[in-house]
């Protein structure tokens, strides 16, 4: 093993940081900086870039476990053509029927190369490599009781839309927000829902984050703690976007420091409340992007998060370290 192949072996954490982070912040500087007018950057570099915490973890993953397991050829294929296929569909009809853009040769053959991240990401649940495809398993065999699926997929339209009904009942305007509303055609609330689990914040990043990050941190560190380590990160690497999108600094912090660390102890908890599946995460980070565009936004939702958070915090007594056996923890 070479000194850099023992280096990342021995310090898998930072190492990811470490990649992550190289792999794409040149990339984003050239989509943000050098190119900031030109959507083949954006759609291509900028794609890219948003895959680097998946990419940063199968190369940790590999290096630090790179024994060779047996081929399993039909899964690895049916599940690479499959996430291929709804990549591809998915990446199309949000084009066309979200982005307005049109439908023609130059979009089917762009979402097709595209969608060969997300299928490649998905296909490592049954890589050769002993590593890699621990890590990736849970993307294809999910662990855990299916109820908290379900509150990974309902837990922020629920709240948000709570938070809108209570203050109308106290006087108050619905809340605003950055799409439509409430009153969304089912089909663009799906398609939001799956662009953002293959091609943004799902599986590209919490391949990353939460599944490779967390579970090494609760070796040594209580959840709690080991999830605002990993938002101090996950929060940073927006940073190349956030100053790029013309936002106040106040609305920027607002954001990552207040409900960046809110969202992050809640993708923690589905994630250890799992077993530790990759699932659990990849599905609740779209929902909370897809929730934040679709659904109005106020205050009293808010304040909802806050208590959701905290009842998290307390039922699950985040401040005690999990047991070595526990599934959300790295072994």
């Amino acid at each position: 093993m070479s000194r850099l192949s023992h280096w990342i072996a021995s310090r898998p954490v930072i190492a990811f940081f470490a990649i992550t982070y190289l792999l794409s912040w040149p990339l984003f500087f050239v989509v943000f900086r050098v190119l900031p007018q030109s959507m083949a950057a954006q759609g291509t570099l900028g794609s890219l870039a948003v895959f680097a915490p998946a990419v940063a973890a199968m190369i940790v993953a590999a290096v630090a476990e790179p024994a060779r397991l047996p081929r399993q050829r039909a899964a690895h294929w049916a599940t690479f053509a499959v996430a291929w296929l709804l990549a591809w569909a998915t990446l199309v009809l949000f084009a066309a029927r979200v982005r307005g853009a049109p439908v023609g040769p130059p979009l089917v053959v762009f979402g097709a190369i595209l969608a060969l991240l997300p299928a490649f990401t998905a296909s490592r649940a049954f890589s050769r490599v002993a590593g890699v495809r621990r890590h990736f398993r849970t993307l294809a065999a999910p662990r855990g009781n299916a109820v908290w699926y379900l509150v990974a997929l309902l837990a922020f339209p629920a709240v948000q839309l709570a938070g809108a009904g209570l203050t109308r009942l106290l006087g108050g305007e619905g809340g605003a927000a950055a799409g439509p509303g409430i009153a969304v055609d089912p089909a663009v609330a799906a398609l939001i829902l799956l662009n953002g689990f293959f091609f943004a914040g799902g599986i590209n990043e919490e391949s990353g984050w939460r599944g490779f990050a967390l579970p090494r941190l609760q070796r040594r560190l209580c959840p709690l703690v080991a999830g605002l380590v990993v938002w101090v990160f996950w929060a940073l690497w927006h940073l190349p976007a956030d100053l790029a999108s013309g936002d106040p600094a106040s609305a920027i912090l607002v954001n990552r420091v207040f409900l960046n660390a809110m969202w992050s102890v809640l993708f923690m908890w589905v994630y250890n409340r799992t077993g530790g599946s990759l699932l659990a995460p990849a599905l609740f980070h779209p929902a909370m992007n897809a929730s934040g565009e679709l659904l109005p936004r106020t205050d009293v939702a808010t304040a909802l998060f806050v208590v959701l958070v905290l009842a998290a915090i307390v039922s699950d007594r985040m401040w005690r370290r999990l047991p070595e056996t526990h599934g959300a923890v790295a072994g």
